[in-house]
């Protein structure tokens, strides 16, 4: 999710104790985790305004259970205020140490992403592709689900709906059945924008659908003695039909109803793709999508509803990162679909489901027999077939009371809702078929009664009350933020302490002891493991023999219970014939879908699950205990702390190794999960792929005694094909399966990861000393493990003075440091090491003290706290992370090893400072958040930052607002044809280094000329060329694509075929959308070379005599041909007008002046008459605006 809250934090006051001493070494880390480190602070009783340090650990108790009985009002209130004091006491903590472990999380992703571009940098070997290979394995999250069932008009989407803060997002209310398709609610992490993904089935799912339809509704035999037609059927077909194609689908053909002109709005159906809306409100979004939820309206007009094609509808919600970052809210139907697409989702869904909530009226939550039947058809799927760890039913419409309650509302309420809880678990506890197939967990089953209006209106009672904060505590619980940090830098801190101990021992003896101990245990552990996994085979073998033998004894009784006839006479052909076209299944259609479908395959193997559900709760619990195979996996150890002590030589490789384990130990548990779904199911699955060609020959049957004929198919087939037995053996070798698998991974991982770190000779081909980046990553871990040490606040800026203070937290107290907010310009060095003739231009900014420093080439400008070095390069966006934005800048990889950047500036090109378009992407590690702007100016974006990572400016696509933008001009030969060169124009947003585009065009002559002008985004332009007779132009019309890619292409390219005679070119940039208006126009002169580029450094020399020569000396010396050869003259005195180093008169002065000489004989006369530090800040002005003249005037000293 993209965090679009000011990364701002307030200052917060440690406890006032001495910390104890630290070594040098742990000192020098404090400063690049300076924000992650700490205890976790609570909120200072006394109230005013401090923030203290707890040393205990958080309370973890549970809060007291609500009583009815009120002795008072006032003592009522009392006790609700001091529950909320408590619980804001606790929350304060709760938030500071969420920022301290995503800080954490955050930096040792910048961590182990420069440990990434080393090792990209290496040849392949075996251990690189291990160490790469782990580092992305870091990134893989499986996400939670929670499943929300409930009978429609129960409230569901209302309910999520507050849950995520969001009053219009999902339709609900008075619109009739308005979640027939699955709905699932995720947070969108890329940016702030409303997402739907509308997943279609596909064409000939469709068409197949139609059939089925038509099938049913007419017989090819006339005669057939036992079908009978029920109208209620027809139902659910005709609301499908009407809904999509209204009066066209009366009478119509399956050609017709297949007609593509009934699905011209939604291309993507035909194309099999999904649909996207991107919408800035949840209310524009719900709108949107209205037609695709089925929604009952009661229009006189007809209006194309698309819901009978939709399989899911996938809503992304912004600012949604605390509740759904990994957790997936999913609002089901209750008994799947007829469509075999959708019911395979449906049936994927209700499997995957980490928790299940079953929503209902509170006036009917224990009568209704719908909310019971949903939880007794759907337990199998998520029950031992699933991975459920936790029911809850939510009793929604707290607030709907009689009128005679009123006058005592809040007490009739949170009665009431004692009442029905106590009546909820009652109910519950008496369903043994449903109980049977859980462990029963002290929190396994929980209850809720809430109000969404009273969370909103709080007319009654208190948000606490309405009991919405207790949902969403059970979404931030499930998300499990902390644990996936602690999984996260575990495994990193694994990956880098192999590196470490790779480059820093050799192969000697111990490590040849060591690994043949490792060895040693590592069979005697897959040993026991294997023993187990026997035990279980066993004891399921037991159990299927006698389910056989039931199985093989009832299946005819069970088959006439199944299919028997239900208040018709002469009935049951119609569920007969559905069975055996759907392969042994039935699902009712129109007012029959409340009943429960028919599956036939799954009543023959009800025997055998019957007989195993009891030794398959204890084996494969999804709560609760953790059974006899989870047992083992968790007790399976290497044990390599016993041996650091003797062998501290490869104590890291150990270190690697127990991580290495704990990763391996906690992937197995989730391949356990998910396999016993599929043993779960084999007993059904196997029967189905058995009676499989039974089914199609029982379907074919038709005529006089056709029902009996197709009971006797699969009588027969049943009797001489002993799908009982194949079950047996299907489900068996699941078991030996799993075994396999766990005894595999187990051997082959482990054995890999002992060879690779204690038998592989230490190589030249592992990336250069990691020391720095090992112990930064061992004290974020020890920090993030042990709670130790004093948190480090991001400071807060005032930008409204001359000055900035910060104000640093450290364990010595607050540090303040005051710093000028005039802005120095420097000239950046390329870092020759990182840069090559293929690579793009690495640079670093020297920075000497504190102070605000802007980067000559980039236009960036850096904030620091003191000294340091700002290593910096433009690297190439990821559109997957974008969305609905579109770059506005470079993306820049900044770093810088002294953590002393507080504050980037960087350099936008909007025509207007308050566009709100404009935001800023923080990109770290595979994740984008847009961090709120503290300020824009007429030409930066001002941002805070705690960290560095990669950074640039983002926009909406879909804005089309002007913006300033340069035309660029690069002159080059034709290889052996010199007298027909090519001139390439490039059209870019003005906040594009020219440096950037230099380093691509190595080889040509850039023509410095007035390059400013105004363009469209993706607005049409032509280039027209004169006084060149035989010049062409290609195209005749460029775009403006405003373009921030890696590699700039020309928009136009002008090939002078004969220049001679012609002294100089003029060319016009032409607006095609506004009749050929002229926007930039220029003339340059023919008598152009091309020079010879070093690709590193163009002029090594000037760089020599700009580091030797002071602006004041090179203002003095050069002056004559300042004036003659400058053109960018407006440019360098509103710079200079700008910083306060000429008056305004002066400024109006240069600018009304006729030429560029006298304009440029007015800026001296400004500079000699301010001294010393006007010409310093003319010379810098140069820099930045003449960059190639003031190298060229540098170079010609040289000579």
């Amino acid at each position: 999710m993209i965090n679009q809250e000011p990364r701002q934090k307030a200052i917060i006051k440690p406890l006032r104790t001495q910390p104890p001493k630290r070594s040098e070494t742990e000192r020098s880390f404090d400063k690049p985790f300076g924000t992650l480190g700490g205890s976790v602070p609570t909120t200072n009783p006394s109230g005013v305004g401090e923030t203290v340090y707890d040393q205990s650990e958080p309370s973890t108790s549970k809060k007291p259970s609500l009583q009815v009985n009120i002795s008072g009002k006032r003592k009522s209130d009392e006790a609700h205020a001091n529950k909320q004091t408590t619980k804001r006491q606790r929350d304060a903590a709760s938030r500071i140490t969420e920022t301290f472990e995503t800080e954490t999380k955050t930096e040792v992703k910048k961590i182990m992403q420069r440990v990434k571009s080393k090792l990209d940098d290496l040849p392949s070997t075996k251990l690189i592709d291990f160490l790469r290979g782990k580092i992305q394995m870091l990134e893989k999250v499986k996400k939670e689900i929670v499943g929300v069932f409930g009978k429609t008009g129960a409230g569901k989407s209302f309910l999520i709906n507050t849950i995520l803060g969001e009053t219009k997002l999902l339709p609900s209310g008075n619109q009739g059945a308005c979640t027939s398709v699955m709905i699932q609610v995720e947070a969108n992490m890329t940016d702030s924008k409303y997402i739907a993904e509308i997943e279609f089935m596909t064409e000939e799912e469709w068409k197949e659908e139609l059939w089925s339809i038509f099938r049913d509704r007419s017989y090819e035999d006339g005669n057939d003695e036992d079908q009978e037609r029920d109208d209620d059927d027809d139902d659910d077909d005709d609301g499908k039909i009407s809904a999509l194609y209204g009066k066209d689908g009366r009478g119509a053909t399956l050609e017709e109803l297949m007609d593509r002109r009934h699905f011209s709005e939604i291309p993507e159906f035909r194309l099999s793709v999904k649909k996207i809306f991107l919408c800035d409100t949840a209310e524009e979004l719900s709108e949107k999508i209205t037609c695709y939820t089925r929604s009952d309206t009661q229009s006189d007009t007809f209006k194309r509803q698309y819901w009978p094609l939709v399989k899911c509808i996938t809503i992304k919600v912004p600012n949604s990162k605390d509740l759904l970052e990994d957790v997936v809210l999913v609002d089901l139907p209750g008994n799947g679909d007829c469509n075999k697409s959708r019911d395979e989702m449906w049936k994927s869904f209700v499997g995957n489901c980490s928790a299940v909530w079953i929503v209902s009226d509170i006036a009917r939550a224990t009568s209704e027999k719908e909310s019971w039947d949903i939880l007794d058809s759907t337990v199998s799927l998520f029950g031992p077939g699933g991975e459920c760890r936790s029911i809850s039913f939510i009793c929604t419409k707290t607030d709907d009371i009689e009128e005679n309650q009123k006058a005592d509302a809040r007490t009739c309420i949170l009665r009431r809702n004692e009442t029905t809880k106590r009546q909820v678990r009652d109910k519950f506890n008496k369903q043994k078929e449903t109980k049977k197939h859980f462990s029963g967990g002290k929190d396994f089953l929980q209850v809720f009664t809430v109000s969404s209006k009273e969370y909103q209106k709080e007319k009654h009672l208190q948000k606490e009350e309405t009991e919405i904060p207790k949902l969403q505590e059970f979404l931030r619980n499930l998300n499990d933020r902390s644990t996936k940090t602690s999984d996260y830098v575990s495994g990193a801190y694994g990956i880098l302490s192999l590196i470490q101990g790779a480059n820093s021992s050799d192969k000697t003896d111990n490590k040849e002891e060591v690994c043949q101990v490792l060895e040693q245990r590592l069979k005697d552990g897959i040993k026991s493991i294997g023993q187990t996994m026997d035990e279980a085979y066993e004891t399921f073998e037991r159990c299927l023999s006698e389910g056989v033998r039931q199985s093989e004894k009832s299946c005819e009784q069970v088959m006439n219970k199944v299919i028997a006839p239900k208040g018709k006479k002469g009935g049951g052909y119609q569920i007969m014939k559905s069975l055996c076209k759907n392969g042994g299944v039935h699902k009712p259609k129109g007012k029959k879908e409340r009943r429960r479908g028919i599956n036939l395959n799954e009543s023959l193997a009800s025997c055998m699950r019957r007989l195993i559900d009891d030794q398959f709760k204890i084996h494969f619990p999804n709560e609760g205990k953790r059974g006899p195979i989870k047992e083992q996996i968790d007790h399976f150890t290497l044990d390599t702390n016993s041996l650091v002590g003797e062998h501290k030589e490869v104590s890291l490789h150990l270190t690697f190794l127990k991580t290495e384990e704990t990763v391996l130990k906690a992937k197995l548990i989730c391949d356990l999960r998910e396999k016993k779904k599929k043993i779960y199911s084999t007993l059904t699955e196997s029967i189905k792929d058995t009676m499989h060609r039974c089914y199609i020959r029982a379907s074919e049957h038709t005529g006089k005694d056709a029902l009996k004929r197709m009971k006797d198919e699969l009588h027969h087939h049943m009797k001489n094909n002993n799908i009982f037995q194949k079950a047996k053996e299907d489900m068996l070798d699941c078991l030996t399966n799993l075994k396999e698998h766990i005894v595999m991974q187990l051997k082959c991982k482990l054995q890999e990861a002992m060879d690779l770190s204690l038998k592989t000779p230490n190589s030249s081909f592992l990336p250069d000393d990691v020391t720095v980046e090992y112990n930064k990553m061992k004290m974020g871990y020890e920090k993030l493990m042990g709670c130790s040490g004093t948190v480090q606040i991001t400071p807060r800026l005032d930008l409204h003075t001359n000055t900035t203070t910060f104000e640093l937290q450290s364990g010595n107290g607050r540090k303040r440091v005051q710093v000028s907010t005039s802005v120095t310009m420097l000239n950046p060095e390329i870092v020759k090491e990182l840069t090559t003739h293929n690579r793009k231009p690495t640079y670093r900014l020297q920075c000497p003290e504190a102070g605000l420093f802007q980067c000559s080439s980039t236009g960036l400008v850096f904030l620091m706290e003191g000294k340091g070095n700002v290593v910096y390069r433009m690297t190439q966006w990821d559109s997957s992370f974008l969305g609905s934005m579109t770059p506005a800048g470079p993306l820049y990889s900044i770093d810088c090893p002294e953590q002393s950047v507080r504050q980037l500036h960087l350099p936008h090109c909007m025509c207007d400072e308050k566009d709100d378009n404009l935001s800023v992407a923080h990109v770290t590690d595979g994740n984008m958040e847009i961090v709120q702007p503290l300020k824009t100016t007429a030409t930066h974006v001002i941002v805070n930052i705690t960290h560095l990572s990669l950074f640039g400016l983002i926009r909406n696509w879909f804005s089309f607002l002007p913006v300033r933008s340069q035309v660029l001009l690069f002159f080059r030969p034709q290889g052996n044809r010199p007298q027909q060169p090519i001139l390439n124009v490039f059209l870019l947003p003005k906040n594009v280094p020219l440096c950037k585009v230099e380093h691509q065009q190595r080889g040509s002559t850039f023509i410095q000329t007035s390059s400013n002008c105004t363009l469209s985004p993706r607005g049409k332009y032509g280039l027209c060329c004169e006084l060149v007779a035989n010049s062409r132009i290609q195209p005749k019309s460029g775009q403006f694509d405003y373009d921030y890619s890696p590699n700039f292409h020309p928009t136009f390219q002008v090939f002078l075929d004969g220049m001679s005679g012609a002294e100089n070119i003029r060319l016009s940039l032409l607006d095609r959308g506004s009749n050929d208006q002229i926007v930039w126009d220029c003339l340059i002169p023919t008598d152009l070379e091309a020079p010879q580029v070093n690709p590193i450094n163009p002029n090594p020399g000037a760089e020599a005599e700009l580091n030797q020569l002071s602006g004041e000396a090179f203002v003095d010396k050069h002056m004559a041909d300042l004036i003659q050869r400058v053109t960018m003259v407006p440019s360098v005195a509103d710079d200079l007008v700008t910083k306060n180093m000429i008056q305004q008169e002066m400024y109006s002065k240069i600018i009304n002046a006729s030429t560029s000489q006298e304009q440029m004989r007015l800026v001296f006369y400004a500079a000699r008459t301010g001294g010393t530090r006007v010409k310093s800040a003319l010379y810098n002005s140069l820099q930045i605006y003449e960059p190639h003249l003031v190298q060229d005037l540098c170079k010609i000293e040289l000579l």
